[in-house]
């Protein structure tokens, strides 16, 4: 039988087609430093192959082979003298080398495409030229630019960089030279009535920014061109402004304004309404149906190329005044005005004198029939609502809606000049609600309270309005003085503090006013939408997420961060996509179905610090997919199915620190596929479909400290994989086997298995023996059992035949063991290469099956031999002995019982999944604290039945001993002979009772301990597993044969035989007495093993020698 185990054995290992020889993992690559020309010198006295240098896998001491010096850079770094950088770094005025190298020669150097070449041959970013700031060093990159003009009222620097007003002389430089805070002094301020200061940058700009005095803007010129004119408080405005039905002389002294004396001509006043006349003046349009502050501009001004105004370009006295200003319509769109403008069409009858002498308004059908009943007819032909009529607001174009209101009846506080009617609230509470200002004329002035403030005005206003905009009119203070020298004042939770100004309430964030006066950074940030694009944009960023777009927009160059998320891409990217984003710093292309990334496709995004790649199906990164990508530190590839990785995929990628490559279903990674990943330190390939790791799949990570290989389905691992990663700290794998290949690893996961080393099966020495030394001693014992009892005719065949049973299952045991002291053999060095295949492996099932099927059959004969006996010795004359045939059935049920219970786990169950192949000699007991699966069933065959046999053969013999002993004490008069046999039987019994607690007792409490969850050594399991669990195998062939009379007496009387025969050989003829000799006592023997075998049978009980020599009937003993 041990035969037909070995060459099923070797049978199994040749035909399997997954386990193929290999060398030693970690083998060296040393030789012999002669010939020179064949080998690469480490050292002076170290050498290697020429071949292996350059492979990526260090095989010097030093890693010299590998060195910069020897293997170079890749495409996109420069070589320093001993080390690389990313080629973007080369000539950018920081030295990166350690000796500066990268900032050498660089007249000839060439910059990217992306970078701008400066005079002193420095390389600088593209969009840092003209940005206002010298980034080259020599000004190169600031000559010969066209910087916008700032608008009003914009602070401009020296460098021509255009800042908010609120941030001039605030004690942070904005400007990139700081020339906001250069001229900060007193006498650099004028002072004006409500206390605010200008900055002599707003002096005479022809903007007053002080709107009660003007003291920014007198005094600054002698007024004495034709087109100038100068007011009585000494400011300087454009003729065009005299007569234009607005203030622009104030004088804080006098109500009469000096620019507006004498303009009958220009302009009408009616109930304090301006009307321009037509032909003489042009009213300024604007898109505001309040025209209170609507200036009327002289004939003599208009198309003069000065747009006075000012109310932009549109519909101003300069607009039409050429064809540039309406050429994006066509000529059938236009018409011409008697004053040679050229207008549109849509402009036609709308109501408003758009031409100087309203011929935009003749001919135009409208009546007052046109007016609904609740309408109200303008004198121009408009209708506006009735409710409109006299409300202070002006709905008509010609005002006519607020003209004539004294006729109208009013119950409440009407206004002198206009005649409106107001609320009687209105009256006298600061707020100018009358044009002409009579509902505060004559007020009364009261004393504040303690907890109100008093503004400029003499108004009384709560303390808490006190720097606070809430955003409704009435609140605080009429002239807003509640809201001037605000600069240190602390906003409570919800609302908004503008820089150096007052708290804002949040409702007026991004309202598309400006509440900020100086900083206007309420309004900064804001949502807006995009040029070419209907994604809103904030800021410097876009917003394009679920828009279902099927390409990139084209947007503003200046766009830093692109959200693109859930949208249809799909194939649709290619090299040119984000070749106008090259300031992009943050990219989302998330969930858009991408199926392919082209290589070189972000090639410049040199800027792009993350990139999310999330849920698309993306199923191959090819060579130079994230080319040009030096300072992503952020790259998101779950939710994809990436089935291989080519080499250099990740090539370009120098910044990023982490790499997680979980869950993306890869099978295939090509050597070299990671290099370029300098900075890399821990990279997670866990739960993927992996199945070989080629060597030089981990080449290029010199700054590896952390891997995860765990949840893959890794067969195959070549010896050199993790030699090339020599900074590894820690690996986590699924097999310990894993860890073997990077033995200097600190840290590796899962812990070393019970019984498997790096090298062997069998990981301990003293193991290994006991494995030999248990499969020959179980194997040769019953073998002589089965052979004896076999032979010898027993006057008790139901217990020879128990006792044949018992050997026949415990030869398994033997062949067990030997089955796995060959494989332990056979895989002797390379185990850990073909450990997942052997733990895989039908043999490694079939082993795992006779080793439980062999346990249990024993178990099982053991009870039933106990049994036997307790009802002889306890019942002789009451119970029936078993019979032969009863016998047969009994044990035919035990073995079909103990082929089950073993044959069960071997089914195509998802409950056990590879019951046997827990460990590498293929045993299922559960004697650890881990439950995998089908641990339930493990105890309830190797604790549960086991621990029920014991106590039964425990019991059983207990009571037979106390029987035997009750009964001997009756029979036997001698006091000698009876406390020998009684000793003698004692022994005995508690032999047998200590053999078999000696094997299951220790096996049952440290699975009982497991279960409690506690820990138990490895050493213990691996002990009890091969030494302790084999133990009756062994034993009972002696127990229960080999030191019972029927085999003693025998083999006594042999032995005698042959030794008289060596004596009567020495002192006869040798031919002769060898002949005769042999033939007389083998004859002699014969007779006499045939009288002891007749007398053994007439006793009808077999019986044991004890070891005084007394023999004892076993029935009496067991």
């Amino acid at each position: 039988m041990e035969m037909l185990l070995y060459f099923l054995a070797l049978f199994f290992f040749t035909s399997s087609s997954e386990i193929q020889p290999t060398d030693r993992p970690g083998g060296e690559a040393e030789v012999s430093c002669m010939p020179a020309e064949d080998v690469f010198r480490c050292d002076e006295t170290v050498c290697v192959a020429k071949t292996v240098r350059c492979n990526g896998i260090p095989d010097c001491p030093g890693a010299e082979d590998e060195s910069v010096m020897e293997c170079g850079c890749l495409e996109n770094e420069f070589r320093c003298s001993n080390s690389c950088v990313d080629i973007v770094k080369r000539c950018d005025k920081h030295p990166d080398c350690a000796e500066g190298e990268d900032e050498k020669d660089c007249r000839t150097f060439i910059c990217p495409t992306t970078h701008f070449k400066c005079n002193n041959h420095f390389c600088i970013p593209t969009e840092a030229v003209c940005n206002y700031q010298d980034d080259c060093g020599d000004g190169s990159d600031e000559a010969d630019c066209q910087y916008r003009h700032c608008w009003h009222p914009e602070f401009t620097c020296i460098n021509q960089e255009c800042v908010p007003p609120g941030v001039l002389c605030d004690g942070n430089a904005d400007c990139k030279d700081g020339s906001d805070e250069w001229d900060c002094t007193p006498e650099n301020f004028v002072q004006c009535g409500d206390g605010s200061r200008i900055h002599k940058q707003y002096w005479c700009d022809g903007w007053p920014n002080c709107p009660d005095n003007h003291a920014d803007e007198l005094n600054c010129s002698k007024c004495d061109k034709p087109d100038e004119y100068k007011c009585s408080n000494g400011r300087c405005i454009s003729r065009a402004n005299v007569c234009d039905s607005q203030c622009d002389c104030v004088s804080a002294n006098s109500t009469v304004c000096d620019d507006e004396i004498g303009c009958e001509k220009f302009y009408t006043t009616t109930n304090g309404m301006t009307n321009c006349i037509v032909g003489t003046s042009l009213a300024c349009g604007t898109t505001e149906r309040n025209r209170a502050e609507e200036r009327c501009i002289a004939s003599g001004f208009l198309c003069d190329g000065q747009n006075q105004c000012f109310n932009g370009k549109y519909l101003s006295d300069e607009f039409g005044c050429k064809e540039s200003d309406v050429m994006s319509l066509p000529p059938s769109e236009l018409f011409r005005c008697q004053d040679n403008r050229t207008l549109p069409k849509d402009l036609l009858c709308d109501f408003k004198i758009d031409c100087l002498d309203g011929d935009d308004e003749t001919d135009c059908q409208a009546s007052a029939a046109d007016c609904a009943q609740e309408e109200f007819r303008c004198q121009n032909g408009q209708c506006v609502p009735i409710g409109s009529r006299c409300n202070m607001y002006t709905d008509c174009w010609d005002k006519t809606d607020e003209i004539g209101c004294h006729e109208v009846p009013c119950e409440e506080y009407r206004c002198k000049e206009g005649g409106q009617c107001v609320s009687n609230s209105s009256n006298c509470d600061f707020f100018l609600d009358c044009l002409d200002g009579s509902d505060e004329d004559n007020c009364t002035f009261v004393d504040c309270g303690p907890d109100e403030f008093r503004c400029q005005n003499g108004q009384c206003v709560d303390k808490k309005q006190r720097c606070f905009n809430s955003g409704n009119p009435r609140e605080g203070c009429a002239d807003l003085s509640h809201l001037i020298k605000c600069e240190n004042v602390t906003c409570t939770p919800g609302q908004f503090k503008c820089k150096n100004g007052p708290c804002l309430n949040e409702s007026l964030l991004c309202n598309k006013v400006i509440d900020c006066k100086d900083s206007w950074e309420d309004e900064s940030n804001c949502t807006f939408h995009c040029s070419n694009s209907n994604c809103p944009c904030k800021d410097v960023h876009i917003n394009c997420t679920g828009f279902g777009l099927g390409e990139i927009p084209e947007t503003e160059k200046e766009i830093t961060r692109f959200h693109f998320g859930g949208n249809r891409l799909n194939s649709s990217l290619h090299n040119g996509t984000f070749a106008r984003l090259g300031r992009l710093v943050y990219l989302d292309l998330s969930n858009n179905s991408i199926t392919h990334l082209t290589p070189m496709m972000f090639s410049t995004l040199w800027r792009l610090t993350v990139l999310n790649l999330q849920d698309n199906d993306i199923q191959v990164l090819e060579n130079g997919t994230f080319y040009g990508l030096p300072n992503v530190n952020g790259l998101h590839l779950q939710g994809n199915r990436i089935r291989k990785i080519h080499a250099l995929a990740f090539f370009g990628l120098s910044s990023l620190p982490n790499l997680v490559l979980r869950n993306l279903s890869i099978r295939n990674i090509e050597p070299h596929a990671f290099v370029g990943l300098r900075k890399v330190v821990s990279i997670d390939l866990s739960q993927n479909e992996i199945e070989h790791l080629l060597d030089g799949t981990l080449n290029g990570l010199p700054r590896l400290l952390y891997l995860n290989i765990s949840s893959n389905r890794i067969k195959v691992i070549d010896p050199n994989v993790f030699r090339a990663v020599t900074t590894l700290e820690k690996l986590e794998t699924d097999e310990f086997r894993f860890c073997c290949l990077a033995r200097e690893v600190p840290s590796c996961s899962p812990p070393q298995d019970e019984f498997s080393s790096c090298e062997d099966l069998m990981s301990n020495m003293v193991l290994r023996v006991c494995v030999w030394a248990l499969a020959v001693v179980a194997t040769v014992g019953n073998l002589l059992v089965i052979a004896c009892r076999a032979r010898y005719k027993h006057c008790n065949q139901v217990h020879s035949f128990l006792i044949t049973n018992l050997a026949l299952g415990d030869l398994l045991m033997g062949s067990y063991l030997l089955l796995i002291a060959l494989v332990d053999w056979h895989y002797r060095g390379v185990y850990i290469i073909h450990d997942s295949t052997w733990r895989s492996s039908p043999l490694c099932s079939f082993a795992g099956f006779i080793s439980t099927f062999s346990s249990e059959l024993s178990v099982f004969t053991l009870t039933v031999i106990t049994l036997d006996r307790f009802l002889v010795i306890i019942f002789p004359f009451r119970v029936r002995r078993l019979e032969m045939k009863r016998t047969r059935m009994l044990m035919a049920f035990g073995w079909v019982i103990a082929a089950c219970l073993s044959a069960i786990p071997l089914l195509h169950i998802d409950y056990f999944k590879n019951f046997y192949g827990r460990s590498g000699v293929c045993l299922a007991l559960h004697i650890t604290p881990d439950k995998p699966n089908g641990w339930e069933y493990s105890v309830f065959v190797f604790l549960f039945l086991n621990l029920v046999s014991f106590t039964v053969i425990a019991v059983g013999y207990l009571w037979m001993f106390l029987v035997a002993r009750t009964t001997q004490h009756a029979v036997h008069k001698e006091r000698t002979a009876y406390c020998t046999s009684e000793s003698a039987m004692a022994w005995r019994m508690t032999l047998l009772v200590a053999t078999d607690a000696a094997c299951w007792v220790p096996i049952i409490i440290l699975g009982v301990v497991s279960l409690a969850g506690f820990t138990v050594p490895t050493q213990v399991f691996a002990w009890v597993a091969v030494f302790i669990l084999p133990l009756n195998a062994a034993v009972n062939p002696i127990l229960y044969t080999l030191s019972t009379a029927p085999f003693l007496t025998p083999a006594r009387h042999g032995f005698l035989s042959f030794r008289r025969s060596c004596k009567l050989s020495l002192s006869q003829d040798h031919r002769r007495t060898l002949s005769t000799g042999l033939n007389h006592y083998t004859g002699r023997g014969s007779v006499e093993l045939y009288s002891m075998t007749r007398r053994s049978m007439r006793n009808s009980l077999d019986t044991s020698v004890t070891e005084q020599g007394v023999v004892l009937p076993l029935n009496k003993v067991k």
